[in-house]
């Protein structure tokens, strides 16, 4: 549960502009995650992976 708040908080953190050490293709899939898809990262939902290419 601490692992999962943490989480939360560095998205919250790069969501506000603050720069986080993780690879940019990371972060980049945070924010579509969150300004296309809409998704909270405070509420769990199953995850779905696309792969491209």
């Amino acid at each position: 549960m601490a692992g999962e708040r943490e989480h939360i908080r560095e998205i919250e953190e790069v969501l506000s502009g603050v720069r986080s050490s993780r690879d940019d293709i990371v972060v980049q899939s945070w924010l579509r995650c969150i300004d296309t898809h809409r998704l909270d990262p405070a509420r769990p939902t199953e995850a779905y992976i696309v792969l491209t290419g």
